[in-house]
C-alpha cells in the first residue's frame, strides 16, 4: 500500500510539474522582492537552477522508496551552484518555495509523502561538508563569460580551471565514501581534469569525437595499471558532462557532452588488451626481443652489444631501426601505460635507445644524395622527441639532407629553420591531442609565410595513429603510420606536386 502511495505522489508531481515550477518561482521572487531571502533570485537566474530537475528527483526518490536518493541529487546541485559562486542558501530557498507549492497543489496526503522526501534531501544540505572547503575554496573564480566564446573549443579553454575543479568535486560528492578525500589524491584528480579537458578541447576544435574517444582509452589503461577501477574515468567523464551542462550555454555544451557521451560508451564496451608490440616472430624479432628484455633488465651495455653485434653481422641499419628499435619504444609506452614501468624506468628505456641513435648514425649508409631537404621537429610543447628524431634518420637513409630540431620548438623557430634550409618537406610530430592546437598553428603560419611556398607539410604521432585523416583536419598534406612510411609519403607528394 505505501508503495502504491509513493507511485501516486510520484505521478501526480510529474502531471503537475510546469505549474509546481510556476509556482515555486513565483514564490521565490516574492521572498527576494520582500528581502526574505535576499539575492535569491537573482542566484537563480544566474545559474538557470531548474526547479523541474528537482520535481524530477523528488518523483525518481518516491519510487525507489529511497528518500537518501532525493538528499544525493541535492549535495550533486549544491556541488555545482557553489562551484558557481551561487551559496547554498539558494538551493534551500529553492526547495523551501517547492516544499510550500506541494503542500498547496497536490492533497494532503500525497503532498505529505512528497515533503518527507524533500524534508531529506534539504536535511542533506544542512548535514556533513559535501566536499571540503578546501576544495571549494579552491574553485577559481569566474573569469570571462563563456557564453562571450566563439567556438566550444575556446568556451573550454575559457572556463578549464574552473570545470576541472567543479568537476572534481562534483566526482567526490557522488561517492560518499571519499567526500572528505583531500591531498594528494584530490590534487591528481584535479590534474587529470584539466588534462580531460585540454584533450576535449583539442576534439572538439577538430570536429573528431574519436580523437577523444581515443584517449580515453589510452587514459582508462593507464588508470588501471595504477590499480584504480575502470569505472573510476567513467565516473569523473560523466560527472564533466553534469558540470558543462550548467558552467556554458547549450549551444557550446553541445558538442563537448555529446563528444564525452561517446568515450563513456567506448569505455564501457567490452575491452581488449592491446597486444605486445614486440613478437619473436617478427622480423627481427628475436632481437627485439632480447634489446626490450635488457633495456627492462636497465642493462644498458647488454642493449648496446645486442645492437653492435646485428650491425657487425651485416643487418641493415634501416631494418634495425624499423624492426627492433621503433617496436620497443611503442612497447616500452604501452607497458607505462599499463604502469608495469614507472616514468623513471621509462625516460631510463628511451634514453638508451636515443643512445643506440646516437651511435647508429654514423654507420647510417651513404646512398645517393637526392638532391632534397627535410626539416624534422617536435612541435612546440611536445616533449617527446624520439619519433621525429625516428623520422629524419630515415629520410637521411633514403638520401635526403635532414635537420633535426628536437623538443618543443617554436613555432616561428620552426619557420626560420625551413627558410634557411630550404627544406623541401616539413616532418611535424605530436604525442598527445593538446599539442594539436600548435600543429594547427604552425601549419597555418607556415601557409601565410611566402617564403615557405611549395613546403611539403607531414604530421604524425600518436593522434594521427588513432584517427586516420586526422592530418587534414590541421592542414597538413599527409601523414604515415611509421617513420619508414613517411619517407614513401613525402615522395609521393612531392611527385604529385610537380606533376
Amino acid at each position: 500500500m505505501a508503495i502504491a502511495e509513493r507511485d501516486r505522489a510520484a505521478d501526480r508531481l510529474l502531471a503537475s510539474r510546469e505549474a509546481l515550477t510556476a509556482a515555486a518561482l513565483g514564490r521565490l521572487q516574492g521572498a527576494a522582492a520582500a528581502q526574505v531571502a535576499p539575492g535569491a533570485r537573482e542566484a537563480l537566474a544566474r545559474c538557470d537552477l531548474d526547479l523541474g530537475a528537482h520535481i524530477d528527483a523528488l518523483a525518481a526518490a518516491l519510487r525507489a522508496g529511497v528518500d537518501e536518493e532525493l538528499g544525493e541529487h541535492c549535495a550533486f546541485a549544491a556541488v555545482l551552484l557553489e562551484g558557481l559562486g551561487v551559496p547554498r542558501s539558494a538551493l534551500a530557498a529553492a526547495l523551501e518555495a517547492l516544499g510550500e507549492s506541494i503542500g498547496e497543489q497536490l492533497d494532503p496526503a500525497l503532498a505529505a509523502l512528497a515533503q518527507g522526501v524533500l524534508a531529506a534531501g534539504r536535511r542533506r544540505l544542512g548535514g556533513a561538508p559535501l566536499v571540503t572547503p578546501a576544495a571549494l575554496a579552491a574553485v577559481p573564480p569566474a573569469g570571462p563569460a563563456p557564453g562571450e566564446a566563439a567556438s566550444a573549443a575556446e568556451a573550454l579553454r575559457m572556463s578549464a580551471a574552473r570545470v576541472a575543479a567543479m568537476s572534481v568535486a562534483l566526482s567526490y560528492a557522488r561517492r560518499p565514501a571519499d567526500a572528505l578525500a583531500h591531498g594528494e589524491r584530490r590534487a591528481r584528480c584535479l590534474e587529470d581534469a584539466r588534462r580531460h579537458l585540454a584533450q576535449l578541447a583539442a576534439a572538439v576544435e577538430l570536429g573528431s569525437p574519436e580523437l577523444f574517444s581515443a584517449y580515453a582509452d589510452w587514459a582508462q589503461a593507464l588508470l588501471v595499471g595504477f590499480g584504480l577501477d575502470p569505472a573510476e574515468l567513467v565516473g569523473h567523464l560523466g560527472a564533466l558532462g553534469d558540470v558543462l551542462a550548467i558552467a556554458l550555454p547549450e549551444h557550446l555544451a553541445e558538442a563537448p557532452r555529446r563528444y564525452l557521451s561517446a568515450a563513456i560508451d567506448r569505455l564501457t564496451s567490452v575491452r581488449v588488451e592491446p597486444p605486445s608490440f614486440v613478437r619473436p616472430e617478427a622480423p627481427l624479432g628475436v632481437l627485439a626481443c632480447g634489446y626490450l628484455d635488457a633495456l627492462l633488465q636497465r642493462d644498458r651495455r647488454q642493449a648496446m652489444r645486442l645492437i653492435r653485434e646485428a650491425v657487425e653481422l651485416g643487418t641493415p641499419i634501416g631494418d634495425i631501426y624499423a624492426h627492433v628499435l621503433q617496436p620497443c619504444q611503442y612497447e616500452v609506452g604501452r607497458l607505462w601505460q599499463l604502469h608495469q614501468l614507472s616514468i623513471a624506468e621509462e625516460h631510463y628505456c628511451t634514453a638508451v635507445t636515443q643512445m643506440v641513435i646516437n651511435q647508429l648514425y654514423p654507420l647510417v649508409p651513404s646512398s645517393d644524395r637526392a638532391g632534397l631537404r627535410l626539416v624534422a621537429t617536435a612541435v612546440d610543447g611536445n616533449l617527446h622527441e624520439i619519433g621525429a628524431r625516428f623520422v629524419a634518420d630515415f629520410f637521411e637513409m633514403a638520401g635526403w639532407d635532414t635537420f633535426y630540431l628536437g623538443a618543443s620548438t617554436p613555432a616561428q623557430d620552426v619557420i626560420d629553420a625551413v627558410v634557411r634550409c630550404k627544406a623541401d618537406v616539413l616532418a611535424v610530430s605530436a604525442a598527445l591531442g593538446e599539442h594539436l592546437a600548435s600543429v594547427g598553428d604552425l601549419i597555418a603560419a607556415a601557409r601565410r609565410d611566402e617564403r615557405c611556398k611549395g613546403v611539403v607539410v607531414l604530421a604524425g604521432g600518436r593522434p594521427f595513429c588513432a584517427v586516420s585523416d586526422l592530418w587534414r583536419q590541421v592542414g597538413a598534406d599527409g601523414s604515415a603510420l611509421t617513420a619508414k612510411g613517411a619517407v614513401g609519403a613525402a615522395e609521393q607528394l612531392l611527385t604529385a606536386r610537380a606533376a
